[in-house]
Order: structure tokens, then C-alpha cells, then sequence
């Protein structure tokens, strides 16, 4: 999920239904529906995920209970962490769109009708952006 926070769940699973519900009457093929609500999900989420950059991060409460791992093993996953991050970020706008639903459990077949794409350029543009991460992570894996 894109998002942490239970509540901020909530509002963005409830924005994305709306806008479901308003761009259903522009869906022509009723048996691209689960496509159709793939695509517009990613949007939403795409559009929150933008907004939640310019937001500011709150503290966190010093009461809660320290669950942390060990600071070293805390800091190495970190770092692993970040740059995977990084490196999904930094993949040309094609690659990160099919990396994004593929990373979301969605099935080439899916994700090559939401990205109006063949299947088989789905398959290409995931070699490509495993082929990038692993390039950019390098001494990581």
C-alpha cells in the first residue's frame, strides 16, 4: 500500500472508489473493469504518494515500546533499503510504472491492459528495470 497511516488508508481507499464511480460511465469494454480500477488506483495513489513528499512528518511519541533491531543491523537494512527505493525511483517513467503494479502482486497480463501495452513488452520492461536495479544496487546484492 502506498500509504502507513490507518486512517489516511481509509481516505485514500475512499478517493479512490469515488473516482471509480465517476470515470465508470467513460468505460466502454465492461470486461476491462478490474484494468480500468488498477489504473485508476495507481493514479490515486501516484497523485497521494506526490502530496505526502510536500507533507510534514510528525515525531514519533517517545512512549512507544523500542522494538528496534540491533542499531547496526537497524542501520545496514536502512541503507539497503533506501538505496532499493532509490533505485525503483530513479527508473525511467515506463520501467517504474510496470515495476510499481508488478511489486503490487498484479499479473503481467493485468498489468499489460492497464499500461495498454503487450504482455510481452510488460515481461521486456521488467528485465529492463531488474537489469537497472541490480546495476544501481550493485555491491548490495
Amino acid at each position: 500500500m502506498y500509504e502507513r497511516h490507518p486512517d489516511r488508508i481509509d481516505d485514500l481507499v475512499q478517493d479512490i472508489w469515488i473516482a471509480v464511480w465517476q470515470a465508470l460511465p467513460r468505460l466502454k469494454d465492461h470486461t476491462m473493469l478490474k484494468s480500468y480500477i488498477a489504473r485508476i488506483t495507481q493514479n490515486i495513489c501516484v497523485t497521494h504518494v506526490r502530496r505526502a513528499l510536500v507533507r510534514q512528518t510528525q515525531p514519533l511519541s517517545d512512549t512507544l515500546p523500542d522494538l528496534a533491531p540491533a542499531p547496526d543491523e537497524a542501520a545496514t537494512h536502512a541503507i539497503r533499503l533506501a538505496r532499493l527505493i532509490e533505485a525503483v525511483r530513479n527508473l525511467p517513467g515506463n520501467l517504474k510504472a510496470v515495476t510499481s503494479l508488478y511489486l503490487e502482486d498484479m499479473p503481467v497480463k493485468d498489468i499489460a491492459v492497464a499500461l495498454g501495452i503487450s504482455e510481452s513488452n510488460v515481461s521486456v520492461r521488467l528485465h529492463r528495470a531488474k537489469s537497472a536495479i541490480r546495476l544501481s544496487l550493485g555491491d548490495l546484492l
